[in-house]
């Protein structure tokens, strides 16, 4: 967490990642930790083991499951159910970050200082019995800021680490509203592109393809879908036997298509809610439902743009006898 919070401070979104990770890195050893607790606690106690109610989510959360062990550690009342929805959204920025390449680069310095900060006081939670020193160890020097006792057996008091963690909130200094403004003009960014996305694709190449924008939005989803099993099926299952064309049609009127109309004025409504958040917790939710529901649209309209633009710009070249 030291080196997560070094890593913050500098504010560069590189650094503001490379945090992230460390951060989440922690949030799971900690959870990983308290299940092998409870594990040695329930094997030294066979009255304990017979009153425990969660033995199934406990040898879960013993295995690499991120969510297993998320799951057993609010059971156990490490996280809120807030906090544990805040995690489990900032474990998957992280696995996009780490295993995908997304950059997330507008949104990851305020990202990153809320997670730190949200982990701080998971981790202050923590309840730690005693420190103790084994043969060989060897303190970090990260470490030695923070622990105060410099005894033979013990390697710090027994509130040290709480300490810590207030101390390391602190100094990253976050603001609830610095991450629900960085989220929302974000989300606003996203949305202002697709509006132009969307007017690209309504105008179209030729005359001839000219469309109104609801009428874009709809298409948008329908072109992929006609040339798809799950559509092809879902109209023979109901009857349809024409050809593609009909079908694009078909599906517009009969499909249960996630958006029916131009979708870019509710979108601004969901913005502007969002900055409205007190709860940073709550932004980020907000945030990363829109953004998982607005995928599938946001993904064709990109590709009905560039296909579009593309299709202009070899108009021009061809115009120019390139």
């Amino acid at each position: 967490m030291d080196l997560a919070l070094e890593h913050i401070l500098k504010g560069g979104v590189h650094d503001a990642r490379f945090g992230l990770m460390l951060t989440d890195n922690a949030i799971e050893l900690a959870m990983h930790e308290l299940a092998k607790n409870k594990h040695s606690e329930l094997k030294a106690s066979w009255i304990q083991r017979e009153r425990f109610q969660h033995t199934k989510e406990l040898e879960e959360a013993m295995g690499r499951v991120f969510e297993a062990k998320l799951k057993f550690a609010k059971l156990e009342g490490l996280l809120t159910e807030e906090q544990a929805r805040t995690v489990a959204i900032m474990h998957n920025f992280r696995n996009e970050l780490y295993h995908v390449g997304l950059q997330h680069e507008a949104i990851l310095p305020a990202l990153s200082r809320f997670y730190f900060s949200t982990a701080c006081t998971i981790l202050e939670a923590y309840r730690i019995r005693y420190f103790s020193y084994w043969h060989g160890l060897e303190l970090p020097e990260r470490s030695k800021k923070y622990f105060t006792s410099r005894g033979d057996y013990s390697p710090a008091q027994q509130d040290d680490f709480a300490k810590a963690c207030r101390t390391m909130d602190a100094q990253c200094n976050h603001k609830k509203s610095d991450t629900i403004r960085a989220l929302a003009d974000n989300m606003e960014q996203i949305i202002d592109d697709q509006d132009t996305n969307l007017d690209i694709v309504a105008e179209g190449v030729y005359v001839s393809q000219r469309r109104t924008r609801d009428q874009a939005t709809v298409e948008c989803q329908t072109w992929p879908l006609a040339f798809s099993d799950e559509g092809r099926n879902y109209a023979k299952e109901r009857g349809f036997s024409g050809e593609t064309l009909e079908l694009l049609e078909w599906l517009g009127a009969n499909y249960p298509l996630r958006f029916k109309k131009d979708p870019i004025p509710g979108w601004r409504r969901q913005v502007a809610r969002l900055r409205s958040k007190a709860s940073p917790h709550v932004a980020l939710e907000n945030y990363a439902a829109f953004m998982e529901h607005t995928a599938q649209l946001r993904e064709a309209l990109d590709e009905s743009a560039v296909a579009a633009e593309a299709e202009i710009d070899r108009l021009v070249d061809e115009r120019r006898g390139k």
